[in-house]
């Protein structure tokens, strides 16, 4: 078996364990559609908010024609009338990205791609903390708790990130790790970590507003991702916040990428 992974190898994984992500997160609610067609992956959410509607480009190709690929996104969700959000790749969706700049349409956030390359060492815990592996609905009720607050500040409205949480039998699977830490007996920060083609990702990271500052969203990260790389994950890869690039930095990602959103109305432009 190989046992390294050369850099252009993690892009591509990377890329396979973000839209697998994607399509499986899109499961954890009913009613939620996955289709797959010419390289992309489109995921039609129950919510009409445009962060649960996207479309993740997978595309070996580095050269597609930007306006087709905008133009088949916006054709697959007019009909369903829902705004969306493209996730793009910055090693490999430059033309697309290029595109979306000269014609205005909007790029709220280009988060790096950040790969953990080795278990963490460090083994110290912030003072009074406790973490909870997720394996039951009560535990992913206070997983919900945190991660609704937390993902507020992103602009993510409550209510759409508590629907990918409401079914335990829908999230809690094998090879998805969840862990929440308590701190003074209350849920305060959150992380999970998905294996998928043989590397984990880390997504779902977060903390109440209250309990930030503390290290507890740092220590739920490392002791998921350690936790990954004894499940058999070759690497760990996560796409940061502003917030939460620093926290990784220290424990030891690094940057090897980016993966910018787009927002797209769901009507073709009509102005010239």
């Amino acid at each position: 078996m190989k046992q390294t992974i050369t850099e252009s190898e993690l892009l591509r994984l990377s890329d396979l364990n973000l839209a697998e992500f994607y399509c499986e997160s899109a499961h954890w609610m009913p009613g939620a559609e996955v289709v797959q067609k010419q390289d992309a992956v489109y995921i039609l959410s129950p919510q009409d908010f445009p962060g649960c509607n996207l479309v993740v480009n997978l595309s070996l190709e580095s050269n597609e024609a930007p306006e087709e690929f905008i133009s088949r996104a916006r054709a697959f969700y007019n009909g369903r009338k829902k705004a969306f959000v493209g996730h793009l790749r910055g090693h490999r969706d430059q033309e697309i990205i290029r595109y979306c700049r000269d014609n205005k349409i909007f790029i709220p956030r280009e988060p790096p791609g950040m790969v953990l390359d080795e278990p963490v060492k460090d083994t110290s815990m912030p003072a009074g903390a406790e973490l909870h592996w997720v394996d039951n609905e009560k535990e992913l009720q206070a997983y919900r708790e945190v991660i609704g607050e937390a993902f507020e500040s992103l602009a993510f409205p409550r209510e759409a990130t508590e629907s990918y949480f409401d079914h335990a039998q829908r999230v809690i699977s094998p090879h998805v790790i969840l862990a929440v830490v308590y701190l003074d007996k209350e849920p305060a920060a959150v992380a999970l970590a998905m294996l998928t083609h043989g590397i984990a990702g880390i997504y779902w990271v977060g903390t109440t507003s209250k309990t930030r500052g503390k290290g507890l969203a740092g220590y739920c990260t490392r002791e998921v991702s350690n936790a990954a790389f004894q499940l058999g994950a070759r690497k760990v890869v996560l796409q940061a916040s502003e917030f939460g690039r620093p926290v990784y930095l220290r424990l030891g990602y690094r940057e090897f990428t980016s993966y910018p959103f787009i927002v797209c109305s769901n009507r073709q432009r009509t102005d010239h």
